[in-house]
């Protein structure tokens, strides 16, 4: 499911590659972020990741008028009326020209195309990192298992170079895309979102029985997991969802903890940038709330890490 161009090999579309993390699995890690899922999330922190195009951003308060954008553009998307900055998104094609005229840094292209051998030659700049903190590389999205035959070139291009590796994914996709990369994997994050089929079907697009059936199916692997779950405020807060999640994942031995993520709004100026509505209708649960919620799921698992929520500052 990766695009190919002649004599390149393999290409895979990336829109980020993140450092020195320490939330996408053990040790220091080096996060490499996908385009493209099949979930729809209407809380999505990185809704930029959604779509498998590029796209244009566009952060029109850091705009200075000069116009490079307007003579840039082969497709008329972009205007300079009487010192007002506009654009028609309608038109765009995500070429990014105008971003690379733009040095204020009002346009910026998300996602661009690159090889196993590009993404690996990124990743190993970190590996005294990795050797000294027991991390490594961390693939994540979007849902990178989307990416199946560049993903499991990726890992093995890794692993040859004795890299741990681990894959953060969503579980949206049939079976025999995440089973082939097992061989492959040292660590599977996998996001369980919401149990009733009802909301799953109303925030995220699907009703969640494809991701419960590879879940069963991923734990009867013995593969070792991390199980993962977003707490919305006024969607999946409660006792009653966070029980039956743990309830679902307790017991397996391939389960090394479960995650409880706050809510945060920190993608608000991507939605923006991307010209998509901004949500408003989320709340981050307060620290003594995620605790409360982490008591109650580790009735079944035994180990449970609640992360505190992220603090929001305006620049």
């Amino acid at each position: 499911m990766a695009t190919a161009a002649a004599g390149t090999g393999l290409r895979g579309i990336i829109f980020n590659i993140q450092r020195f993390s320490t939330s996408d699995g053990p040790g220091v890690r080096t996060t490499v972020f996908l385009k493209g899922c099949s979930n729809e999330c209407e809380w999505c922190h990185n809704p930029e990741s959604i779509r498998r195009a590029p796209q244009l951003q566009v952060y029109l308060d850091r705009c200075i008028g000069c116009g490079r954008c307007v003579v840039a553009c082969e497709h008329d998307g972009q205007h300079l009326e009487d010192g007002v900055r506009q654009y028609d998104r309608d038109v765009c094609v995500g070429c990014g020209r105008c971003a690379a005229e733009c040095f204020s840094g009002a346009l910026e292209i998300c996602g661009r195309e690159m090889t196993v051998d590009e993404v690996v030659a990124e990743a190993v700049k970190d590996e005294p990192y990795f050797r000294h903190s027991g991390g490594g590389v961390t693939f994540s999205g979007g849902d990178p298992v989307l990416y199946t035959d560049f993903l499991r070139q990726l890992l093995i291009a890794c692993r040859e170079r004795r890299l741990h590796v681990a894959v953060d994914t969503a579980g949206n996709y049939p079976w025999r895309l995440l089973e082939s990369l097992l061989p492959h994997l040292d660590l599977v994050m996998y996001d369980v979102k919401i149990l009733d089929p009802a909301l799953h079907q109303r925030y995220i697009g699907n009703d969640g029985t494809r991701i419960r059936d590879n879940l069963e199916r991923l734990t009867a692997t013995g593969c070792p997991l991390i199980v993962r779950t977003p707490v919305i405020g006024g969607v999946n807060d409660t006792e009653e969802e966070i029980d039956g999640i743990a309830r679902l994942i307790g017991g397996h031995e391939g389960l090394l903890y479960y995650e409880l993520l706050p809510y945060h709004a920190l993608g608000d100026a991507k939605l923006t940038s991307l010209g998509l509505a901004l949500n408003g209708k989320f709340t981050t649960p307060d620290p003594t709330r995620l605790q409360a919620l982490a008591d109650v799921a580790r009735r079944y698992v035994r180990e449970v890490r609640p992360h505190a929520p992220k603090a929001i500052t305006k620049p």
